[in-house]
């Protein structure tokens, strides 16, 4: 039985029958007709597959085990939906809890400081964790409830997620300040292919939509080192005559302060960023919080000051 397959007013009603055990009863609590309740009694029994009430003697009814087993739990849901329609804003100052997010290291590293400064404003009380980056692997660790939030270049709208995009970025190639390239007035195709390239895979991948790129026009580059992690990358990059083709993100990171960049020299397909978090935690205000703070603080990896 799916949940959007349920009257919530057919809920109301069999919480009112079950604590009465009487329809005439339940029908003047409710203010409704007594016809009218004994049609939600004949629904309610077709929804639980269970009589709920039964005749007792002299002339009243008796609630069967099904129904006593469901009566305080349906009373206790209907509370706290109550609570949800009525309860005002919550007062984040006293918000108390942690919201477990996952990102790759540039967005983490880029974002980090800003969105901990700012939760510290909105709600000293609540702890972010940085859950360690498994490449491919985020989305079900979401699924499964081990993080609340995700940002990732997947998009994954379906079932119980829900995706919002946060920025889209082009591709720059990055090098040394010093590098021999940087010095050339015109970087083409055959300067940024004259000299070793560096990506980053958290599977060992050495080629990538850059490569695939490349063989369309037949033309291909020498990979001379595969890293785990962006920062490691631009670490590397600091030091050696290596280039790499990476969203222009990375720039906005502390270890690029050393770098610079050109654009790239061939047509390729900008990289979205993406927040994805599961309805679940719709209702829990830390984590609509913090989500909120994401989108926010998110422009800092495209160059601009956060909203």
């Amino acid at each position: 039985m799916k949940l959007r397959g349920i009257d919530l007013n057919l809920l109301v009603t069999v919480d009112a029958l079950l604590d009465e055990a009487h329809v005439g009863r339940a029908a003047e609590r409710l203010g409704l007709s007594q016809p009218a309740t004994s049609n939600a009694l004949a629904r309610a029994r077709a929804l639980f597959s269970d009589p709920l009430l039964v005749r007792a003697p002299p002339n009243g009814l008796r609630r069967t085990s099904r129904a006593e087993a469901i009566r305080e739990p349906l009373r206790t849901a209907l509370a706290d939906l109550a609570r949800i329609v009525t309860t005002g804003p919550p007062d984040l100052a006293t918000l108390r809890g942690a919201v477990r997010l996952v990102a790759s290291d540039v967005p983490a590293a880029a974002l980090g400081t800003a969105l901990t400064a700012a939760l510290a404003k909105r709600a000293p009380g609540i702890d972010l964790i940085f859950h360690p980056w498994h490449a491919g692997d985020e989305v079900r660790r979401l699924e499964r409830g081990e993080v609340d939030l995700v940002i990732t270049v997947a998009s994954a709208s379906h079932g119980s997620l829900r995706t919002e995009l946060l920025g889209t970025y082009p591709y720059a190639i990055v090098m040394q300040r010093d590098h021999p390239a940087a010095a050339i007035e015109t970087f083409d195709l055959d300067c940024w292919l004259a000299f070793p390239h560096i990506v980053v895979s958290g599977r060992g991948d050495r080629q990538g939509s850059v490569d695939e790129a490349l063989a369309r026009i037949g033309r291909h580059r020498r990979v001379a080192v595969v890293a785990p992690t962006f920062l490691h990358a631009l670490e590397l990059l600091c030091d050696t005559d290596l280039l790499a083709a990476f969203p222009i993100g990375v720039m906005e990171s502390n270890a690029a302060a050393r770098l610079t960049s050109r654009p790239v020299p061939l047509t390729l397909a900008p990289v979205s960023l993406h927040l994805v978090r599961h309805h679940r935690t719709d209702m829990d205000p830390a984590v609509t919080l913090v989500a909120k703070l994401v989108r926010e603080v998110a422009p800092r990896l495209r160059g601009e000051e956060a909203g």
